[in-house]
């Protein structure tokens, strides 16, 4: 009797009645864990070059430009030629990262690979207390915490110089105030109001296209809640208005302050006037074009990089079979966490479609829907619970051979990138000077290696977006073709038509002093006692 009290009670609160159960999926949460602080750490001592170099060097310039005493507001991204900054984010991330960099005088590329996935770890907070806040009680919770862990995406992209990690962090905190006012024990606090307003300006701020799904599951909480009241005459307008004051409004007024600030600032720019939001080809890079959406192929992209998400497609889709032959019900947290998933990722298709790593924002939603279908199986009585325990086994096995043939490989390999030619740059032209690059579109990595501010032809990203000619030009002109110290033209940029109409505006030698790295490299004069690399 004592016994059937016992479990009567575990079942109640929802939790499997065997404790063998807990314990396997205890300890296969901490494995989980040790796997991710394992494989976060890989290649910590390598450049940033590794994947997606160019958006990692981007960052990393921004942070290197305020660390060296550059503007917060107006940071620099010096590869466009003058005026320099060229802001997309609001740089919290960047400003952390020089901040901790000049106080304990750490290397840049490991003080940015360690905020991202200092950030990481510290989304599991919010997470957990999200997830108690749906329903799920302790060992319900290890299996959406234990892919999140595995994930493959979360692994690599969590441990490279970029935000996602900060602005995935910052969403799920506004999202966690966003349950605490609805769901809490004290609901309705202005304690959770005034931190739902902070943390969603930020989350905005650092990075909307992240922000997005979880404003919208915020919004629609706060919403489903107010109506609740209304329905039980509990309902206050007060509340109602500091809710949409301070926890809708205030975050899409801010992000959209800071939005039309960038812009302006982006506009100064030859280029940059051609990445400003309310630009025609920006807007169809960010959301995509309805000839994309009708491309039955591009579904079949998104589904096969859901493994990389989930580890595998296949087993997320057995995890499914198997809770519907044993459960038979909805279960609405899935099916609300895939909605998100598949409707963040229409809504900025041609960003997921291009990026890998865009999906770093969405991709929770999906690790928790699986998590969540496991936890029902674990909550069955009897023998069935450890089907649950094999199908927790199967998706974190999945996660964790998905990475290691596809991230681990990339991750343990240093990506050296132009070492040679950067060092000659650097070398032979002093501090301050200005180069102009060809054959490298608008990529951060060499200026960044070379700790020099250029002027960058785009062979691709910004090319498709402009309507005239002259930009390189234009950018030349404001810089002052005297105060080009060298032209480095790198792979296609050796062959470039214009290439020797250039160095005669600029006017450099039309021969290049130096060579290394596939570059050439054309300076006003070569400087004494540098080897030139035949």
């Amino acid at each position: 009797m004592h016994t059937t009290g016992k479990t009567r009670t575990e079942a109640e609160r929802g939790e499997p009645h065997s404790t063998a159960v807990e314990k396997v999926v205890w300890l296969l949460g901490l494995l989980s864990l040790g796997f991710s602080l394992y494989a976060t750490s890989v290649g910590f001592y390598n450049t940033i070059f590794d994947f997606h170099g160019f958006r990692q060097a981007q960052t990393a310039i921004s942070a290197d430009s305020i660390l060296h005493g550059g503007s917060f507001l107006h940071y620099e991204t010096p590869v466009l030629g003058p005026p320099w900054p060229v802001p997309f984010e609001f740089p919290l991330y960047q400003g952390i990262v020089a901040v901790l960099a000049r106080a304990f005088s750490t290397r840049l590329d490991q003080t940015g690979r360690f905020v991202s996935i200092l950030f990481y770890y510290l989304c599991f907070f919010p997470l957990a207390s999200i997830l108690s806040h749906i329903g799920l009680r302790r060992t319900q919770m290890v299996p959406a915490l234990a892919l999140f862990a595995m994930s493959p995406i979360y692994i690599f992209w969590s441990r490279v110089f970029m935000i996602e990690s900060t602005a995935l962090f910052l969403s799920l905190m506004y999202t966690d105030q966003m349950f605490r006012l609805v769901v809490g024990k004290r609901r309705w606090q202005y304690r959770h109001l005034m931190s739902g307003a902070a943390f969603g300006a930020l989350a905005g701020l650092v990075k909307v296209t992240t922000f997005a799904p979880f404003f919208a599951l915020g919004t629609s909480l706060a919403a489903w809640g107010l109506w609740r009241d209304r329905e039980s005459g509990k309902f206050k307008g007060s509340i109602a208005a500091a809710v949409a004051t301070l926890c809708v409004v205030f975050p899409v007024a801010v992000t959209w302050c800071w939005t039309k600030f960038a812009d302006e600032v982006k506009a100064q720019n030859p280029f940059g006037v051609y990445l400003t939001s309310t630009n025609k080809g920006m807007i169809a890079w960010n959301f995509g074009t309805l000839a994309q959406r009708l491309q039955f192929q591009n579904y079949i992209h998104f589904l096969i990089a859901a493994n990389l998400h989930i580890g595998s497609i296949v087993t997320a889709a057995v995890v499914l079979m198997v809770y519907v032959w044993l459960c038979g019900r909805w279960n609405w947290l899935a099916v609300a966490c895939l909605v998100l998933y598949v409707a963040t990722t229409l809504t900025f298709f041609n960003l997921h479609y291009q990026h890998e790593y865009y999906p770093y924002s969405d991709a929770i939603f999906l690790v928790v829907a699986i998590g969540a279908l496991i936890a029902s199986v674990l909550k069955i009585r009897g023998p069935g619970a450890w089907i649950g325990i094999e199908l927790l086994v199967v998706e974190m096995a999945a996660c964790g051979y998905c990475y290691l043939t596809h991230y681990y490989p990339i991750q343990s390999k240093n990506a050296p990138g132009r070492p040679a030619a950067a060092a000659l740059v650097d070398n032979t032209t002093k501090p301050d000077s200005v180069i102009v690059i060809l054959g490298m579109d608008w990529s951060s990595e060499f200026p960044y290696q070379s700790h020099r501010r250029a002027i960058m032809d785009t062979s691709f990203s910004i090319k498709e977006l402009i309507s005239d000619s002259g930009p390189v030009e234009r950018a030349i002109s404001n810089e002052g073709p005297q105060n080009i110290a060298a032209l480095v033209a790198c792979d296609e940029g050796r062959h470039e038509l214009r290439l020797p109409m250039l160095l005669r505006d600029i006017g450099l030698p039309p021969a290049a002093n130096l060579h290394a790295d596939a570059c050439d490299i054309y300076e006003r004069a070569a400087s004494p006692g540098v080897s030139h690399a035949p």
